[in-house]
């Protein structure tokens, strides 16, 4: 099966997957397109709250998803998702650095399965998902109807420009896998920075984005997060080293987007300038991210969102 074929096989089971879906794409954008629920999925969600687009993809991008539709559950009054748009690693067309980013370790399989698994779980919640290109008038056409307060990325390859970055009063924040208040690590490919300073552990770092990459102000880090095996080795495959920096992600996500419903429920508007994400995050998870990777290879399932530290 061709690699474009596989884009129109993806649109085509989550369509076909539950009566009523949509899938749609304008003459201006050369791949993807706009999938739409069915009017029954979700019926208890609302309209209130900040609204919230994500920009995300692979397991870091689902991770951040799935924390997010958790925080909506349990208070639906101060969170709306209202898009997510995701990476299309399945057409050659689409401008999303694959052979430089974590895509180029990931079989044409998975990235099937990912993107499939991805975008239904988005649907299921009742969110319009886009899979296209973001430069051009049809999607600055959906982003202004989606209204966003607020915009969160992580793992996303294509670069934003002014247009989308002054739309949301609230700003944008990219999750990347490093210490940019050190240097480290920026761009598409934070595991060779790893190997470079045979590093130990690393951090999470959140920052404003721009419209250079990874060139916003940082607005924190997470708590370091081991890097190592038990025999104390970088392993050589970068996935598994990706999926043991998951862990941080969905701590670092639900106080980031607590902080924006609380500056959002104060009328506040501008971006949020600091947050001490190490000082808020419990000891247990703190030290479980300390812990030496125990997988030799990396898992083929999406990973199960850690919401353990939400309050009651």
């Amino acid at each position: 099966m061709r690699t474009l074929d596989n884009e129109k096989l993806v649109n085509y089971l989550v369509v076909l997957d539950k009566p009523g879906r949509l899938f749609n794409t304008e003459e201006d954008t050369r791949w993807g397109g706009l999938l739409q629920p069915a009017p029954d999925e979700n019926p208890s969600k609302t309209s209130e709250g900040m609204r919230v687009v994500l920009f995300g993809s692979w397991e870091f991008g689902y991770l951040v998803l799935e924390t997010l539709k958790e925080y909506e559950r349990r208070f639906p009054k101060k969170l709306n998702l209202a898009g997510f748009v995701t990476d299309n690693p399945l057409n050659p067309d689409a401008k999303i650095s694959i052979k430089k980013r974590v895509w180029n370790f990931i079989d044409q399989p998975y990235r099937v399965f990912d993107e499939t698994f991805t975008i239904e779980s988005a649907l299921n919640f009742n969110i319009q998902v886009y899979t296209g290109e973001i430069k051009t008038d049809s999607f600055y056409r959906l982003i202004e109807q989606w209204n966003p307060d607020a915009i969160l990325v992580c793992v996303f390859g294509q670069i934003m420009n002014s247009r989308i970055i002054k739309i949301p009063q609230l700003g944008i924040y990219n999750f990347h896998p490093s210490n940019l208040n050190k240097n480290q690590g920026a761009g598409p490919a934070p595991y060779d920075d790893l190997v470079m300073r045979d590093a130990d552990s690393t951090v999470w770092s959140v920052h404003q984005v721009s419209e250079e990459v990874d060139g916003g102000h940082v607005v924190g880090n997470s708590p370091p997060v081991n890097i190592r095996n038990k025999a104390g080795i970088l392993p050589a495959d970068p996935l598994v080293v990706y999926q043991k920096l998951g862990e941080a992600l969905s701590p670092l996500t639900f106080f980031m987007i607590d902080e924006l419903c609380r500056k959002f429920e104060q009328k506040k508007t501008g971006y949020i300038d600091h947050i001490d994400f190490p000082d808020l995050i419990v000891d247990e998870v703190t030290q479980r991210l300390m812990l030496p990777i125990v997988k030799e290879n990396p898992s083929e399932m999406l990973p199960i969102p850690d919401t353990s530290f939400f309050p009651v």
